[in-house]
């Protein structure tokens, strides 16, 4: 429970100073409809647990339910820009498509208000991590990099083809963790979507559609904590051999989670600012949600005596990614619900009872799955949410409060 515990006794501080296609009916006299397309992480299939609260943590119905906005979600788990799983569809191909769940699709996109997309993920995640990981940290990576833009497969980083894509001429890279019978490295094949321009191409598909609904892009965050099986012990060996000599990751040798941490956040860097270079390019065609940040934010909380950023299995950051090291946990879609209220409150549209509407959704869950546990203080759990400030502090109170409890369902 010590994960939760530093951070609640400071929001207790600081608050006494101061693919199942769900929607929700209209309330509160609200006429707002949020739409969301793309991956995994907004179906929100993988990460909520137990799997009969999704609409309770899933972020996508969350928003919804607390601001009475009628909401529907077209996420498929697998989803690239294009191109999907094993030669399937990705999100632009199922925006052109004509089929009748297109048609039902695009009929709710034709009604959005906005349209809430997380999809970058995969360009990268279906694909080698370790040695995309390995190549940025080649202390020559940016000059690598530079030289292969627009230059032929065979001088193309992998960053370079992420970005352009490879689909039809892929890259072909060694393996550092797989041989054949006689000791040879295997092949393996990267084979990209050209995420840059699918990005505009998804854009102008979802204007064409409705040209007056806003479209927010969701930023992809950072997986890796101690131990993460995102990572063999192979590719941690050799970052471990690697030495920044740019000082990218903090100078030395990359033989810290820390320092690995920093180069997965490069890493998506260079996945998430091909949405900033868009923007550069195409002033105001969408917002972008950069929930690489806030799960940065949220993981520099837990910080020890020294200052030290606690990286580890039981620290706060670890808490957002869900058991199987890559999807949001509840309290990840938490964070990314909040994150979004956030949004909708700068931009006026979200409903002056969303935090007392979520105060009702956190309590009613205490009542139903937690009060009668052996040693669990239903009072005290829902005081403290009762007495939160902020959509972030109800969630703080909430999950602190559940911390080591098995819920009963």
């Amino acid at each position: 429970m010590k994960r939760f515990a530093g951070l609640l006794l400071i929001v207790l501080l600081v608050g006494s100073m101061a693919f199942a296609l769900v929607a929700c009916d209209k309330g509160g006299g609200r006429d707002y409809t949020i739409v969301y397309v793309g991956d995994s992480i907004a179906e929100a299939l993988i990460g909520p647990s137990p799997l009969g609260e999704r609409d309770n943590y899933g972020y996508y119905a969350l928003l919804g339910k607390i601001n009475n906005f009628k909401y529907y979600n077209h996420s498929v788990s697998g989803h690239k820009t294009s191109g999907g799983m094993a030669g399937t569809d990705g999100l632009l191909e199922m925006l052109c498509r004509e089929d009748e769940n297109a048609v039902l699709m695009k009929t709710h996109l034709q009604e959005a208000d906005m349209i809430h997309i997380s999809v970058l993920g995969n360009n990268m995640l279906q694909y080698n991590l370790g040695l995309m990981i390995l190549e940025v940290a080649d202390p020559d990576f940016e000059t690598k990099y530079e030289a292969g833009k627009g230059a032929d497969a065979a001088h193309k980083t992998l960053i370079n083809a992420l970005e352009e894509g490879s689909m039809t001429e892929p890259l072909v890279r060694k393996s550092v963790e797989k041989f054949d019978a006689d000791g040879n490295a295997e092949d393996v094949e990267f084979a990209f979507p050209p995420t840059y321009r699918n990005i505009g191409e998804i854009v102008d598909r979802l204007k064409s559609l409705n040209p007056d609904a806003k479209i927010v892009f969701q930023k992809v965050y950072n997986p890796f904590y101690e131990n993460s099986k995102h990572l063999s012990s192979v590719v941690c060996n050799k970052l471990a051999e690697i030495d920044d000599t740019h000082n990218r990751f903090g100078g030395g040798k990359i033989d810290t989670i820390a320092k690995v941490r920093r180069v997965a956040d490069y890493l998506l860097l260079q996945l998430n600012g091909m949405l900033d270079k868009y923007l550069a390019e195409h002033e105001g065609a969408f917002t972008v949600l950069d929930a690489q940040a806030e799960f940065e934010r949220v993981t520099c909380l837990d910080k020890d005596e020294n200052g030290k950023v606690d990286l580890s299995e039981e620290g706060l950051g670890r808490s957002l990614i869900y058991a199987d090291w890559t999807h949001p946990s509840n309290f990840g879609h938490a964070v990314i619900a909040g994150l979004t209220q956030n949004l909708l409150d700068s931009l006026n549209l979200s409903s002056p009872d969303a935090v007392a509407n979520y105060k009702a959704i956190r309590t009613d869950q205490i009542n139903r799955m937690y009060t009668g546990i052996n040693g669990f203080d239903a009072k005290g759990a829902i005081d403290g949410i009762n007495s939160a400030k902020t959509f972030f502090d109800v969630s703080i109170a909430y999950f602190s409060a559940i911390d080591g409890y098995t819920p009963i369902y």
